[in-house]
C-alpha cells in the first residue's frame, strides 16, 4: 500500500493549477482541501482492473449475484446493515439520489431542514430544486464537540412547510458519528411531524478511535419514511469511478424514486466500478483497517502540535478531514481564509463554505501521509509565530 502516490501527471480536481489559483489565489499551494485520498488504491482493484481491461470488450453489463453478495457481506461485516437486495437503488451521486428525493416529495418552496455546518453540496442541490433551506444549526459546546439543538429541531420539524430533513453521518466537516440516543430522537421528531429522513451515509466505513456507527435503517420498525444515500467512494478512493446507492425500505417511496431513475436513465450498470466495488467488498478489510490506522495517527499528530496552542481541534469521531477552530485569532472570516492561506501556504475548505454557521473555522483533509500532515500543521502554527496578523 503507498501511502503517498504521487498523481502529479493525473488530471485531479485536488491540485488542478487553474482550480488552486481560483479558490487560493496560488496554483502552488500544498492541497489539503477536496475529500479524497493520496493514497494508491489497493493492489486487488488495480489488478481487477487491469485483467478486465484486457478481457475482452465493454459491451452492456449488469450486476451479477456476486457483486450484490459481496456488497451484503461488506455492510453486514462492517455497518451491521443488513441489506436486502430489492431495496437497493443504484445512482450516479448522492446527490443525484438527493435531487431526486426532493423533486418526488417536495414542492417548490417546501422546507428541506439541514444542520449546518454542512457538506455544501446540500444547499446547492436544495436551492437548484427550488426548495427552501431551514438551519437547524449544530451546537459547539465547551467540550469542543457538537451537538444537535434538538429543541429547535423539533420547532423546526413542527413548521407547515417542514416536508424532509437531511443529516449527515458521521457528518461532515464536523465529524461527530451520531449516537443510537441521538438518532432515536431525530428519528422520533421525523415521526411526530411527518418528516422523511434522508441520511448521507457516504463516510459510514471511516469511523475513528472506537466510535460506533449506526444506521437510520435500524429504526424503520419505528419510522419507515427513511432513505439512506450511501457510496464506497470516500472508503477505497473511488471518488472517480465509483457510483452511489439508495437504500430505501419503503416500497411506496423506492417505487417513486426508481420510477425517477428509470425516467432520466440513472443507475445502468459501469463495468470498472463493478469490478472496482466488488473486489473492494472481498477483499479491502485490510487496506482501509490501515487507511483508518493512519488517519488516526494523523489526528494525533495535530492534537500534540496544537497542544496549548490558539487554534483548537475539533477532533474527529469519523471521517478523514479535521475541523480547526480560528476564532482565538480572528472575528472576520474572510480575513482568515485570505491570510491563512497566503501565510501557511496550505489549502483547506474555508469553514464558510458550509454555512455562515462555519465561519473562523477550516477543514482540513488528512487521509495523506503523515509527513505531509506534519508539514501542513507546522506551516499553519508558523504562520503565526512568522506573520501577526492578530485583529
Amino acid at each position: 500500500m503507498n501511502l503517498d502516490q504521487k498523481f502529479d501527471k493525473l488530471p485531479l480536481t485536488k491540485s488542478n493549477p487553474n482550480t488552486l489559483l481560483s479558490l487560493f489565489g496560488n496554483k502552488d499551494i500544498l492541497p489539503m482541501w477536496i475529500a479524497d485520498m493520496d493514497f494508491e488504491i489497493s493492489k486487488p482493484i488495480q489488478e481487477a482492473l487491469i485483467k478486465r481491461i484486457t478481457n475482452s470488450g465493454f459491451a452492456y453489463e449488469y450486476k451479477p449475484d456476486s457483486f450484490f453478495e459481496a456488497q451484503k457481506k461488506w455492510y453486514q461485516k462492517r455497518c451491521q446493515i443488513n441489506l436486502v437486495k430489492e431495496q437497493v437503488l443504484y445512482s450516479p451521486s448522492i446527490t443525484t439520489s438527493i435531487a431526486a428525493i426532493l423533486e418526488n416529495f417536495s414542492f417548490e418552496k417546501d422546507g428541506v431542514i439541514t444542520q449546518p455546518p454542512v457538506f455544501m453540496e446540500f444547499r446547492d442541490v436544495i436551492r437548484k430544486s427550488k426548495r427552501r433551506i431551514i438551519k437547524n444549526p449544530l451546537v459547539l459546546k465547551n467540550n469542543n464537540r457538537y451537538e444537535i439543538n434538538f429543541d429547535d429541531l423539533e420547532d423546526k420539524a413542527a413548521l407547515e412547510n417542514s416536508k424532509i430533513l437531511v443529516i449527515c453521518n458521521p457528518h461532515n466537516p464536523v465529524g461527530r458519528v451520531w449516537t443510537k440516543g441521538e438518532l432515536e430522537k431525530i428519528v422520533f421528531i421525523c415521526k411526530k411531524y411527518d418528516i422523511l429522513l434522508i441520511s448521507d451515509e457516504i463516510h459510514k466505513d471511516i469511523i475513528l478511535f472506537d466510535n460506533q456507527f449506526t444506521s437510520v435503517i435500524n429504526f424503520v420498525d419505528t419510522w419507515n419514511k427513511i432513505v439512506i444515500c450511501t457510496s464506497e467512494a470516500k472508503t477505497f478512493n473511488l471518488c472517480g469511478i465509483s457510483d452511489s446507492i439508495v437504500i430505501i425500505p419503503n416500497e411506496e417511496i423506492r417505487n417513486s424514486i426508481k420510477t425517477t431513475f428509470q425516467k432520466y436513465n440513472l443507475g445502468r450498470t459501469n463495468a470498472l466500478t463493478r469490478v472496482a466495488l466488488e473486489t473492494a467488498y472481498t477483499t479491502g478489510d485490510l487496506w482501509l483497517d490501515r487507511v483508518i490506522d493512519l488517519v488516526e495517527k494523523n489526528v494525533k499528530t495535530i492534537e500534540e502540535e496544537l497542544l496549548n496552542s490558539s487554534i483548537k481541534l475539533i477532533k474527529p469521531e469519523g471521517t478523514y478531514q479535521v475541523w480547526l477552530d480560528f476564532r482565538a485569532l480572528f472575528s472576520d472570516s474572510k480575513k482568515m481564509f485570505c491570510e491563512l492561506t497566503k501565510n501557511s501556504n496550505v489549502g483547506m475548505n474555508a469553514g464558510h463554505w458550509f454555512g455562515r454557521e462555519g465561519a473562523l473555522f477550516m477543514r482540513m483533509n488528512i487521509a495523506t501521509s503523515n509527513e505531509k500532515v506534519v508539514v501542513a500543521i507546522q506551516s499553519i502554527k508558523n504562520a503565526f509565530t512568522k506573520y501577526s496578523f492578530k485583529n
